[in-house]
């Protein structure tokens, strides 16, 4: 009873924490974002488009770059469980809310993780903070990277990882964990866990003279990849044909560490080098990116915290020094005289990632543990009344974070919503569009709540935007046309995933969508199934007089296997959780 009163009374101060932090962002909740903050906005708005409009499940994206997959996209994370607040509350604030459960999660994740491993209850309370309060976190969430929200799993993983060590039955956890990453569209976070996950359980196998944490680890990754094939083999077969070619030369110099742990001036680097064309430059050295790739404030406090906590538990726990050690080695680049991150880009999934900084999410996680394990020590040493001390350090480390990172948070959703006129007929209308270019990259959002189509939408991965043409365009010849002009075409029913057309032909003639053509693309008519060909990049089949309805639709194979599957993973792992086949290795 005292134990589930515990993690009632933790879950209450985490969430009124979360609530507190996130202050600044609801201060106009329905404003928008600016930088990357409209295209995650649009990649969580169009499946919710597609969801509760068309009652499809959504495959497709029609309305940006000609149109191109979105399920498939690695950011796409409609299938995370958390997509719920968007579906009921839109893109705008169920976006803002996701950032308080993140928050809440990741918290009492490292809380829990803390609990496990022997940190006291009240030194317990401080990973929590550094680890998810720190301006990791904000910067990126002031940038619009919404992928950084599943940061708040890497704890969960690692707590389950732990206990399956000891119970195999957790290990279900670990891969729910990793799951959850994958399908909250997160990329980065999850390739940065697999290293981090690599690294610990390679050393803690030297540490333990046993193969158990290697065996563990392929089984999780294993059961992981079967578990969430609908969404990755779809991925897989998106970027193999829409590979993103990114620098290796990454650089982090080593002379920045003390602004990036410890200067309070992260909002100011923050807004003198978001533009691509401001001077990237922060207290006189030069930068590769935005500080959005590098800001990781945590204070002196912890520091310190972490030096105590390192020199009374390096022998239990060095295998987590290392991992810490390595994550924050990778993210120097070539900062640092051996290139780790130029050796890990030769590796396929990595070779299409960029900015090694972005790694120092796993310094961060263990910087926290040990900066818990040093308070720990502290708390044992001082007498019972003393202990006020330990909650005045943890609330003075909390008050030290928010007023660091309040100035990032409270300019992030400053975009008033624009008057946005929906047509009654999806066109592709804009080649370039941007209405706020002062404060964003793109204009995606509006474009699709005008319900048009954006040729030249900002992407991170480089897909084809063919020669889809727009209203404006001299060769424009509609949304649907045939090439000889040997009749009529006319859209009866549009949906992105499925587009029916009526037609009236006199002779054999070529049905052409103003969409790119991508594998997965299927045509029936009224009488026969039909062959789906590119006619110069466009979707296309061949009619005849015979054809009086074509219906397009997109139901590409690799999302039928990855489903069946997914399915057939989901049904065994329940079954054999619940006859307890599992047994511990």
């Amino acid at each position: 009873m005292k134990g589930r009163l515990q993690v009632i009374i933790s879950i209450l101060i985490f969430l009124l924490v979360s609530i507190i932090y996130a202050f600044p962002l609801f201060k106009n909740i329905n404003n928008w974002g600016g930088m990357d903050w409209d295209q995650f906005t649009f990649w969580n708005a169009v499946p919710r488009e597609t969801i509760l409009k068309y009652h499809q499940f959504p495959l497709w994206n029609p309305y940006s770059s000609g149109g191109s997959a979105i399920f498939a996209r690695p950011h796409s994370s409609f299938l995370s469980p958390f997509y719920i607040f968007v579906l009921i509350f839109g893109p705008i604030i169920g976006l803002k809310l996701q950032i308080i459960i993140h928050l809440l999660l990741g918290m009492f994740g490292v809380f829990l993780f803390c609990k496990y491993i022997g940190i006291k209850e009240y030194s317990a309370y401080l990973p929590p903070f550094i680890y998810m309060l720190s301006s990791f976190y904000s910067v990126h969430i002031a940038e619009g990277h919404v992928e950084r929200f599943t940061m708040a799993f890497l704890p969960w993983f690692f707590l389950f990882y732990f206990k399956s060590l000891r119970n195999f039955k957790y290990i279900i956890g670990s891969i729910i964990s990793l799951a959850l990453m994958i399908l909250g569209g997160s990329v980065y976070v999850f390739n940065i866990t697999v290293i981090l996950f690599l690294i610990y359980g390679f050393f803690c196998m030297l540490q333990q003279r046993k193969l158990a944490p290697l065996r563990v680890i392929v089984i999780i990754f294993l059961a992981t990849f079967l578990l969430c094939s609908i969404k990755l083999i779809p991925m897989l077969e998106f970027l193999q044909d829409n590979p993103r070619k990114t620098n290796p030369e990454g650089i982090t110099n080593i002379s920045l560490l003390p602004t990036i742990f410890l200067s309070r001036d992260q909002a100011l680097y923050y807004q003198n080098t978001r533009w691509y064309w401001q001077q990237k430059v922060v207290n006189g050295i030069r930068i590769q990116e935005g500080w959005h790739e590098y800001g990781a404030y945590v204070g002196v406090v912890p520091l310190v915290l972490a030096t105590i906590g390192l020199a009374f538990c390096f022998k239990k726990y060095w295998p987590l020094l290392i991992m810490g050690i390595l994550s924050l080695w990778i993210s120097l680049g070539e900062g640092i005289f051996y290139n780790l991150w130029r050796l890990l880009h030769k590796f396929p999934i990595y070779n299409s990632l960029h900015v090694p900084s972005r790694f120092i999410l796993g310094f961060l996680f263990s910087l926290s543990i040990f900066s818990g394990f040093g308070l720990e020590k502290i708390e044992r040493v001082i007498s019972k009344r003393g202990k006020y001390l330990i909650g005045i350090i943890i609330a003075l480390v909390f008050l030290d974070l928010f007023l660091v990172d309040y100035p990032l948070l409270k300019n992030t959703f400053t975009v008033k919503p624009a008057e946005i006129k929906k047509q009654s007929e999806f066109r592709q209308r804009y080649r370039d569009f941007n209405l706020f270019p002062e404060k964003s990259k793109s204009s995606m959002y509006p474009a699709l709540l005008s319900n048009s189509g954006i040729i030249n939408a900002y992407e991170v991965i480089n897909v084809d935007k063919g020669n889809v043409m727009t209203i404006s365009d001299y060769s424009y010849r509609g949304e649907v046309y045939l090439a000889q002009d040997k009749g009529s075409a006319k859209i009866v029913y549009f949906s992105p995933n499925k587009i029916v057309i009526n037609v009236n032909v006199n002779d054999i003639d070529t049905l052409i969508l103003n969409l790119n053509h991508y594998k997965g693309w299927r045509a029936k008519s009224n009488v026969e199934k039909k062959e789906v060909k590119p006619f110069n990049g466009l979707i296309a089949t061949s009619v005849n007089s015979k054809d009086k309805k074509i219906t397009f639709y997109y139901l590409p194979s690799s999302f039928i296997i990855g489903s069946l599957l997914s399915a057939v993973t989901t049904m065994l792992v329940f079954y054999f959780r619940r006859r307890q086949f599992i047994k511990y290795i």
